[in-house]
């Protein structure tokens, strides 16, 4: 590799750094996924798009939805994970979890983290409930919609 290719090597990496660094920040602004992200800097350019099936419309609706299979007496509702990744439930490894089961949280609690393009994207609460139950282990894949925690009633 000559030092001209090492250097614009260099360049790319560091503008796709930037690139991913400004859609992180993009991404944690805004209540819900959009369907497709593109950004550019120069010659560099990172398109994301999150496909929403038929029988997503409720996922998509927003991070917590009651469950449409459920038992009808069944009062739990789930976050859900809001993009694609590994999910993550403390801030690094071997630290306490952000939630455990029975904690109550409030909208704007951070109850995780989940990693996407080496983008660190905090996971939410958007309302008041109970930890029910932990779904997604820690440094599982997740896709879009996918459960992470069940909710109650806080009580």
């Amino acid at each position: 590799m000559t030092d001209h290719e090492s250097t614009t090597e260099n360049t790319v990496q560091r503008l796709v750094e930037v690139v991913c660094t400004h859609a992180s920040g993009l991404l944690s602004g805004v209540r819900h996924p959009p369907a497709v992200l593109r950004l550019r800097a120069a010659d560099v350019a990172v398109e994301l798009e999150w496909p929403v099936a038929a029988n997503d419309e409720q996922a998509a609706a927003g991070p917590v939805a009651a469950d449409p299979a459920g038992d009808p007496a069944d009062d739990l509702e789930y976050l859900l994970a809001q993009t694609v990744g590994v999910f993550y439930h403390a801030p690094e490894p071997g630290a306490p979890p952000f939630v455990s089961e029975g904690d109550v949280i409030v909208p704007g609690r951070q109850v995780g983290i989940i990693e996407a393009m080496k983008m660190m994207i905090p996971v939410e609460a958007d309302r008041r409930g109970r930890i029910a139950a932990v779904l997604t282990e820690n440094g599982a894949s997740v896709e879009y919609g996918a459960r992470l925690f069940a909710l109650a009633q806080a009580g």
